[in-house]
């Protein structure tokens, strides 16, 4: 499962066209670490990191873990829109409705 799970984190990284050093930024787990699961050999991830790692990648836990990478309608969200509908997701829904309508009239006016 190891190994899965660390070519799927590569594929995905790929995918965004991310380095490990960016990677390591985004979730705030070291380079080292993420070589490592990478490359098979870390055998004790908790959800933690993996969550982080779900997180920067625009991804769930479960694609990463996944026989199959599948980013599903994720496939275009980058760590910043992820990290976007993360915070969204926090607050109520016409706090939710209030923030959105402002964000799509910024892109609108662009």
């Amino acid at each position: 499962m190891q190994q899965l799970l660390g070519k799927n984190i590569a594929n995905r990284r790929h995918e965004l066209n991310m380095t490990q050093q960016q990677l390591a930024e985004l979730s705030n787990l070291s380079i080292n670490f993420i070589s490592r699961l990478e490359r098979g050999g870390s055998n004790d991830v908790s959800s933690t990191p993996l969550l982080r790692l779900a997180t920067a990648l625009g991804t769930s836990m479960d694609s990463l873990m996944a026989n199959q990478a599948s980013t599903g309608n994720n496939s275009n969200r980058g760590p910043q829109l992820t990290n976007l509908i993360n915070k969204l997701e926090n607050y109520d829904y016409s706090k939710t409705e209030h923030l959105s309508k402002i964000i799509l009239e910024l892109l609108e006016n662009k």
